[in-house]
């Protein structure tokens, strides 16, 4: 990564999930904005803050990475709209989002041609069709709504008047599991909101027996008399967890001289903090109820916590990381996140955490308020400062190589 000075350039920057119907990611929005504990003379006018960030996401930062692969939306104001050599050519994917205060001018229209013609997807920020400015439609790909700027008639109204163009429909700003059912019903393609990042629990929930395993697993990993030898005879019941386990100890990040064959030997190296932390991710990709929107969010967010604690050389790092990582866990197992503490029987430390009280519940509420782009949360937290902003993205990175080699099996 640049070695960015994110505190002279004085922004939040932080990105919020976009889905399909099936809750498969399809991109994300950047969120920004200036830091308000910037002194006056840091804060430089609109245009050039603005300028500021998108070098971040198109040059220093790189697409790719705050994406993950996928397409990142931006705002862009007229007066960039006006000056399209200002873009680059892109071999990723962005999304300009036109914000509904542009002039549909035809230096505004051949500037939208030129920039699809060099790999850009464009959206229309809440658009609402006049005759004045149904050419904008026909640059588009996309259309945004927030969805409670609206009645329930009107939306459907609008829904099914935008449904007549072939771009892609998003729902923005919804915040909760009823209204993403109501609004995949009324014919939105993509959906966006902090309802991704609340619980959405499932009732009756079967578990499937390699879930039984590692549940059992979890259980005795946080019990204070953890025994090794019961630990290594309920691991070898199954087959995955062993093949992971051992893989994972030889891989190159430990650099071992002599491969380890011994589970039992593997267990006492990696230790109980860290085999919490593997049980917690295999407990999550064996969910029937996960969904790729997700287990990115969960593992950027358990990282964040670490790496925030790490930043203010906190004692309580692997609990942080505990924290943020079963904040979400009881989703995976089709629980109430009470029900999930109590068959764990985990330790004060984290169970006050998840109630984000003591150090690693505050650090937890500073990384949710990020995740969220609650900017005025994050300042009121005792742990923020500017410069822990880098510990966010290097988190995204981290949950990039998690997820990847997670997809090899």
């Amino acid at each position: 990564m640049p070695d960015l000075n994110l505190v002279e350039d004085a922004f939040f920057l932080a990105r919020q999930a976009i889905t399909d119907r099936n809750l498969n990611l399809v991109g994300y929005e950047l969120l920004y904005r200036r830091n308000q504990t910037a002194t006056a003379a840091e804060v430089q006018d609109h245009l050039q803050a603005s300028a500021r960030v998108y070098s971040l996401a198109l040059l220093d930062l790189g697409v790719g990475q705050l994406g993950s692969g996928l397409p990142i939306t931006i705002n862009v104001p007229q007066f960039w709209l006006e000056q399209d050599d200002l873009f680059p050519t892109v071999t990723s994917k962005v999304v300009l989002e036109i914000l509904e205060q542009v002039e549909p001018s035809p230096k505004v229209i051949q500037s939208l041609k030129k920039l699809r013609e060099k790999g850009y997807i464009i959206a229309l920020d809440d658009f609402v069709l006049t005759e004045s400015n149904r050419v904008l439609i026909q640059c588009a790909q996309w259309i945004k709504l927030d969805t409670h700027d609206y009645g329930q008639e009107e939306l459907k109204e609008r829904v099914q008047q935008l449904k007549a163009y072939p771009v892609k429909l998003v729902a923005e700003k919804i915040e909760s599991w009823q209204e993403f059912r109501d609004l995949e019903a009324m014919g939105f393609d993509y959906f966006q909101g902090f309802f991704l990042s609340r619980p959405r629990v499932f009732k009756g929930h079967q578990a499937h027996s390699s879930q039984v395993v590692l549940l059992e697993l979890l259980q005795q990993l946080y019990r204070e008399d953890m025994n090794v030898d019961l630990l290594v005879d309920t691991i070898v019941t199954d087959p995955g967890m062993t093949y992971r386990l051992l893989r994972h100890i030889n891989s190159a990040g430990y650099m071992f001289k002599k491969e380890i064959s011994s589970l039992h030997q593997a267990v006492v190296i990696l230790g109980q903090e860290r085999l919490r932390s593997m049980v917690s991710l295999l407990l999550w990709s064996k969910s029937p109820h996960r969904s790729s929107s997700q287990l990115p969010s969960i593992l950027v967010r358990a990282k964040s916590c670490e790496e925030l604690a790490k930043f203010h050389n906190l004692e309580q790092v692997q609990s942080c990381f505990t924290v943020g990582t079963l904040s979400n866990l009881h989703l995976a197992l089709g629980m109430e996140a009470q029900e999930m503490a109590e068959q764990l029987k985990l330790e004060p430390i984290i169970a006050q955490g998840l109630l984000g009280k003591g150090i690693p519940g505050e650090i937890l509420q500073l990384a949710i308020a990020y995740e969220q782009g609650d900017w005025d949360a994050m300042e009121q937290s005792p742990w923020y400062r500017p410069e822990v902003n880098t510990c966010f993205f290097d988190a995204i990175t981290w949950a990039d190589t998690v997820v990847h080699e997670m997809g090899k099996g």
